[in-house]
């Protein structure tokens, strides 16, 4: 994992306190385990031999101290592995979140369906490597190099037979496990994340696949990832059930051989009768500990990934470079202007030479192809994008020089698919405007169309959204959004699409009350269909990476900004 683990490594760092008492209190447990076996076949062979019973007193006390402190072990090491694996985690979330961030409002991170995979199931499984596998495994081998010493001490012969089979089992056989696994797990994330994608679609878009008749499509592409997965999976059983095998086989051949090995030193004299089976159970309890985290190991290729997946977004540009000094005292004026602003993605141009400018009071249609660069121009205008190339201006001062939170206490942009939390309305009204009151939320519903909704709820603002009868349309969706940017109360707002799924009256209502709220500020409506609604708007359009401004007074139309 030295490649791939940089983000897990910050987080055990800051945390080795936790993950040092964490391995102790398995280590303790371990420990605990061989000593229990060793003193435990002292105790037997001795106790066969008839001695005075309180020459067996020491070995009987060992034996409940042993047993006591594993139980008590036990204890601290569940509640100190976990107490350590979710500190680390709670830092692993917070740079993971504080990566993605920047990235999903520019458009250069995950969909959001794969956003719930790197957040929830990439972490989660780093979680288990660490709890299930990684923790286990380093002190059940620490114990058994413990075990293997002890074996030494009393018949060199068996400590070198728990060396070998340490040696297969601790190296030999995760190795293997990885390599063998490795394969299945790629299918199991492949087949994972495409039923991610189905399952996004359907819940975005699923009545338009049944009104055209594709839901039976749908229906046999899940079919077919569902039979992948079980294939992947039997794959990945059969994977587990060979490597426990070859365990099994490997411990069982090594204790064999160190009961040979220590019948025939007794024979010979050099091993005392009542040290007989103690290299015998030492190294079964020894051999079962490190072998008990072996299949695990199987599925450490996923585990790898998937850090490998976190770390993935660190390694990513920052879509906007924070300034060292600003001017954010300065950037109160409502007014934006592009200067010979250009920009790629890659080595795909988007917009080229774009010089336009936004003033006070303006209403702009802004039109153009789909992929044509219209939301990069919103990104760009809302900073949550730098330009490749040009300059942008808040008023009177460069975006170069003014944060991207300042820009945006003046800039607002609503996408085209606001997202809905599984709260109630006055929550999802309060993540743009935590002070805001019932009056004003009411208001902004008002303004944004969705008074007749409203009014639908038994409990007005404080129904909880998500269910049959609380759920909202794409329309009712994107006029949630209209609603928190109403609320934020900011002079400069980009809507994306706002009229989508209503009809043309309840459309021009909402354009005719955003012009009203929008006469001392700007308004941007990105739409293909909404210039005619507006009349007297100023309309824009990307042609060729450019934007060109549709003028009727002027001789063929058109005209560069």
């Amino acid at each position: 994992m030295s490649e791939n683990a940089g983000i897990v490594r910050e987080a055990l760092r800051r945390e080795r306190g936790a993950v040092r008492d964490a391995l102790g209190a398995g280590l303790l447990v371990t420990l605990c385990t061989l000593g229990l076996a060793a003193t435990s076949a002292w105790l037997i062979v001795r106790a066969a031999q008839r001695p005075n019973v309180l020459s067996l007193t020491v070995a009987m006390g060992l034996v409940q101290l042993f047993a006591l402190a594993k139980a008590a072990g036990r204890y601290l090491e569940r509640t100190q592995t976990h107490r350590a694996a979710l500190s680390a985690m709670g830092h692993v979330r917070a740079r993971v979140a504080r990566d993605l961030e920047p990235l999903l409002p520019a458009g250069l991170g995950p969909r959001s369906a794969d956003v719930v995979d790197t957040v929830l199931s990439d972490v989660e499984r780093v979680q288990d490597l660490l709890t299930a596998v990684v923790g286990p495994l380093l002190t059940s081998v620490a114990a058994g190099l413990v075990s293997t010493v002890v074996c030494a001490l009393i018949s060199p012969w068996t400590g070198a037979l728990l060396l070998g089979a340490l040696v297969i089992d601790a190296v030999a056989l995760p190795a293997m496990a990885l390599r063998l696994g490795r394969s299945s797990g790629e299918a199991i994330d492949d087949v994972h994340a495409q039923m991610t994608g189905l399952f996004d679609q359907a819940a975005q878009s699923g009545d338009e696949f049944v009104m055209v008749g594709a839901a039976r499509h749908m229906q046999l592409r899940l079919d077919r990832l569902e039979e992948r997965s079980d294939l992947a999976n039997m794959r990945r059983r059969s994977v587990s059930g060979v490597i426990s095998a070859g365990a099994l086989l490997v411990n069982g051949l090594a204790c064999i051989a160190v009961v040979v090995v220590s019948v025939d030193d007794l024979r010979r004299g050099h091993l005392a009768t009542a040290l007989v089976a103690v290299p015998a159970l030492t190294t079964i309890a020894a051999l079962e500990l490190v072998s008990g985290t072996i299949t695990g190991v199987v599925g450490a290729a996923r585990d790898r990934a998937a850090i490998g997946r976190l770390n993935s977004l660190r390694g990513k540009l920052r879509p906007v470079r924070e300034p060292d000094v600003t001017h954010d005292a300065a950037a109160t004026h409502p007014g934006v202007a592009l200067r010979d602003v250009s920009h790629s993605y890659g080595d795909a141009p988007v917009l080229q030479h774009v010089n336009c400018q936004l003033r006070v009071g303006d209403v702009v249609v802004l039109d153009g192809p789909s992929g044509g660069g219209k939301t990069t121009v919103a990104r760009l205008v809302a900073k949550f994008l730098d330009p490749s190339a040009g300059r942008l201006l808040l008023g009177e001062e460069y975006f170069s020089v003014l944060t991207s939170e300042t820009v945006r206490t003046v800039v607002g942009l609503v996408d085209d698919a606001p997202h809905v939390f599984a709260a109630t309305l006055a929550d999802n009204l309060r993540i743009a405007r935590p002070d805001a009151t019932d009056e004003q939320m009411l208001y902004a519903c008002e303004e944004a169309g969705l008074g007749d909704f409203l009014e639908g709820l038994a409990e007005g603002l404080r129904t909880r959204l998500g269910g049959i009868r609380t759920g909202l349309s794409g329309g009712e969706q994107r006029r949630l959004g209209v609603a928190r940017e109403l609320l934020t109360g900011r002079p400069v707002a980009i809507f994306d699409e706002p009229t989508e799924g209503l009809d043309d009256e309840a459309a021009r209502e909402l354009l005719a009350r955003l012009r009203e709220h929008y006469r001392e500020g700007v308004m941007v409506i990105i739409s293909h269909q909404d210039a005619e609604r507006l009349v007297g708007a100023r309309q824009w359009r990307l042609d060729k990476g450019t934007v060109v401004e549709r003028d009727e007074r002027r001789a063929g139309g058109d005209h560069q900004v």
